[in-house]
């Protein structure tokens, strides 16, 4: 339908490129060739001969202009009352129901006439201003795309500069400054894969967290005896949603490679982010020694995940597997975020 609206505006607007005078000229051409196709085709009835003058009037004032509505009508009266109606070959019209019937003709055409004309001035309106915020919403893609290519400049940088410091010095400040810089990783991801969709920004779940595992198999796992397996489903989610959830994912795979697995133990963690109804759940287990409650809430680490299910309005939940532990988090698909 809009595609039908579309091609008719582009013929008018086409049509009324022509000059008036051969515009007008159409228009009686028009008239004259319906009267006369009409006189010389055998009826069984000619009661209503008005009736095949008003498509004419239509046709004439939507793809041309009122003027050209106008003048069809007034033609069109002239003909009918000249040609078709008694006293045939006379512009006098004898008959009281004829003259209402001319009088309802030509109100009825002017009305057309003025109809139309507004339809095509609302049509033209509405497509300039649909053109104008196709071109607003070119201009924020493209803005969008800048500043995102900036901040990924800007936050690689910082990864970085983390990780040149790292290495400067040993201990517990070297593996913070690792987890800052794989924490700044997991938002910089997001703005590798963000995207726009129905005047949105978002993210696809399955490629975000592929590629997040796959970072952390190689910054985090390289040189451990760890598998880690990812299995995500592909949906979008904004991005306001997706730097919380890589970052929980950065977060309860590093925990369990720090705590699950001692002395460089064997095992495998596994991350899979599934929609059931109305909710995501996320779920990270690990096949390691296991952990306690109290002892899973108790590093930093764990508290920063309890501070991102809390932006999520997500319920989180350790639960502990024989063998390891499994970190369970719930989001609801629609939410303020």
């Amino acid at each position: 339908m809009r595609g039908w609206i579309g091609g008719l505006q582009s013929v008018t607007l086409t049509a009324r490129q022509i000059p008036v005078a051969i515009r007008y000229l159409i228009t009686v051409c028009t008239v004259l060739a319906v009267m006369w196709a009409w006189t010389h085709t055998s009826h069984d009835t000619q009661r209503y001969p008005y009736l095949i003058f008003l498509p004419v009037i239509f046709a004439c004032g939507a793809i041309f202009d009122r003027g050209n509505g106008f003048l069809a009508t007034i033609l069109s009266a002239t003909v009918v009352d000249y040609f078709m109606q008694p006293p045939i070959g006379s512009l006098v019209v004898a008959d009281g129901d004829d003259l209402i019937a001319l009088a309802l003709f030509i109100a009825l055409g002017f009305a057309m006439a003025f109809v139309v004309e507004a339809l095509h001035v609302g049509l033209v309106d509405l497509a300039i201003e649909h053109q104008r915020v196709q071109a607003a919403v070119r201009d924020r893609e493209v803005l969008l795309e800048e500043l995102s290519h900036r901040t990924r400049n800007d936050l690689a940088n910082v990864v970085t500069l983390l990780n040149m410091q790292a290495r400067s010095v040993d201990g517990v400040a070297r593996d913070a400054m690792i987890s800052a810089a794989d924490r700044v990783q997991a938002i910089a991801r997001v703005h590798r894969r963000f995207q726009i969709h129905n005047h949105r920004v978002v993210v696809d779940t399955k490629s975000y967290i592929g590629e997040l595992c796959d970072d952390l198999r190689l910054s985090r796992l390289a040189s451990r005896p760890i598998a880690l397996q990812s299995e995500a489903e592909s949906h979008l989610i904004s991005i306001e949603k997706a730097v919380p959830l890589g970052l929980i994912v950065n977060e309860c795979v590093t925990n369990a490679t720090k705590h699950a697995f001692p002395d460089d133990r064997p095992g495998a963690i596994s991350v899979r982010f599934i929609r059931a109804g109305e909710t995501y759940t996320l779920t990270i287990t690990d096949n390691g020694i296991g952990t306690t409650a109290d002892a899973a809430h108790a590093g930093t680490g764990s508290r920063l995940i309890q501070m991102l299910a809390a932006q999520l309005g997500s319920k989180i939940e350790i639960e502990p597997r024989s063998p390891g532990t499994a970190v369970v988090v719930t989001i609801p698909v629609k939410s303020s975020r």
